[in-house]
């Protein structure tokens, strides 16, 4: 498992969820989106992290090619929510410790309860935003209930996360595996480590996710009983890590 310790930006989202109304606006005005957004300044400051962490921009506020993938295909293409959601679990710390808890369900008290657990250090409104803005993610995206990531609903006053999992499609099996080989900079992974496995990031079974890569026309990775482990080469890895080969499988 992670070292929950050693992670950083567990709330940055200014204790937002990304939105998918938020995000069809940023595609259909890109890049001059901030410039007329019916949105609060704390909002605007939240989308423009968000697609950072989505993977839909880099660092220099360019569209990457899965931003790009994501604009030409729109907010109603699952997969790419798929994707999405991984590259979410790896680049947001509260993503990828809620990820490891399974599935289950519990009221964001209970989360923040668990998450303090985890972290004590943290500060009580770091905690509560980064519970905020998981919740808001799952709440208002097709992350949460078509993904079955955590649906969010409302029971004798008390908000809470139902998450069931998914079997993910074999793009977002690869995916979440390339994020996890660049990750650990390894050749091969056992599946006695205790990792974000894809099965990990969608809450299935690893059997389920096997299946998928087994069958997958994939080149990246071979698979025993013990292990898997990657023919890539970091160029290839890369192409993925960015979106750039995605055309090809979407």
């Amino acid at each position: 498992m992670p070292d929950w310790s050693e992670m950083k930006g567990w709330a940055r989202h200014q204790h937002f969820g990304l939105r998918r109304e938020w995000l069809q606006y940023y595609l259909d005005h890109w890049p001059d989106w901030e410039r007329g957004a019916s949105l609060g300044n704390r909002q605007v400051q939240a989308l423009k992290v968000w697609v950072k962490t989505a993977g839909l921009e880099d660092r220099d506020g360019r569209l990457t090619p899965f931003g790009q993938l994501f604009r030409r295909e729109g907010v109603d293409c699952l997969p790419l929510w798929e994707l999405l959601w991984v590259k979410v679990v790896f680049n947001f710390p509260t993503a990828r410790w809620y990820a490891h808890l399974g599935t289950g369900s519990w009221t964001t008290t209970e989360l923040k309860k668990l998450l303090h657990s985890a972290l004590p250090h943290l500060a009580g409104r770091t905690i509560s935003n980064a519970v905020l803005e998981l919740a808001g993610l799952c709440e208002r995206t097709p992350v949460g209930r078509e993904l079955g990531q955590g649906e969010v609903g409302l029971e004798k006053g008390k908000r809470y996360l139902l998450r069931r999992g998914y079997e993910p499609g074999e793009v977002a099996a690869i995916s979440a595996l390339v994020h996890l080989f660049h990750e650990t900079g390894a050749k091969e992974l056992f599946f006695t480590d205790d990792l974000t496995w894809p099965w990990v990031v969608f809450g299935c079974s690893r059997e389920a996710v096997l299946k998928r890569l087994l069958v997958a026309d994939q080149i990246l990775f071979e698979i025993d009983e013990e292990r898997i482990y990657t023919t890539g080469e970091g160029e290839e890895l890369e192409q993925w890590l960015n979106g750039s080969t995605l055309t090809t499988w979407l």
